[in-house]
């Protein structure tokens, strides 16, 4: 993921307010896991760290892996607490990993993918492939753009940024998919601040938060 579409702000303090939204707590007797996939250098992993017992990082740049675990180790977490493979959910072949169909990256308490939805291709199916990692009763945790019309959800980006699928999500589009992955308990917020991005992208964007439940039964 691109460091300069990961808008590291929505973060920070807003840390306690998300995870008090999507039902995260610090962890308690029974083991948490949680896996940030197109994970980059770890902003979202770091800032959730606290409240999971083990943190898994995916993403399909090797560069990005090697800095997620560099990040890891100068905040002082073992390997064992927090590290990343180079894994590609959409296309495994394409990235062959060897951990990616191994115990240890399903049954997650939180999947979440933060501001790398639009530089997917199908978000249908990259949310379908997200939900098969959560446990029953597992949360998928969103972070994207907000399309500032319709049209603009449209994979319009392609010609002027080649990494960029579209421009950002309608709330329809985002349920849509959570519907489709059988996700339940949907729920949708917004920052409550724009947040300032190049201005060849619109120079400034609103962030959403989308939550679903993967069913107990």
């Amino acid at each position: 993921m691109a460091p300069l579409t990961k808008s590291r702000g929505q973060w920070g303090n807003r840390t306690k307010l998300i995870t008090n939204w999507i039902g995260i707590k610090p962890p308690s007797s029974r083991p948490t896991k949680l896996l940030d996939y197109a994970c980059g250098d770890g902003v979202a992993s770091r800032a959730l760290a606290p409240f999971m017992s083990t943190v898994r990082g995916m993403d399909i740049a090797s560069g990005m892996v090697e800095q997620y675990n560099q990040m890891a180790l100068k905040s002082g977490y073992t390997s064992t607490k927090m590290r990343a493979i180079q894994a590609d959910l959409i296309d495994p072949e394409l990235t062959p990993s060897s951990e990616i169909d191994t115990p240890g990256f399903f049954d997650f308490d939180v999947v979440v993918m933060c501001m790398a939805l639009h530089h997917i291709e199908d978000p249908d199916n990259m949310i379908l492939q997200l939900s098969k990692r959560l446990r029953p009763g597992g949360i998928l945790l969103i972070v994207d753009w907000v399309a500032s019309s319709v049209g603009s959800s449209a994979q319009a980006g392609n010609q002027t940024l080649g990494t960029i699928s579209r421009m950002g999500f309608q709330e329809n589009e985002v349920k849509g998919s959570y519907d489709n992955a059988g996700l339940e308990e949907w729920a949708w917020k917004l920052a409550s601040a724009p947040s300032q991005v190049p201005r060849e992208i619109g120079g400034e964007q609103q962030l959403f938060f989308a939550r679903g439940k993967k069913p107990c039964s």
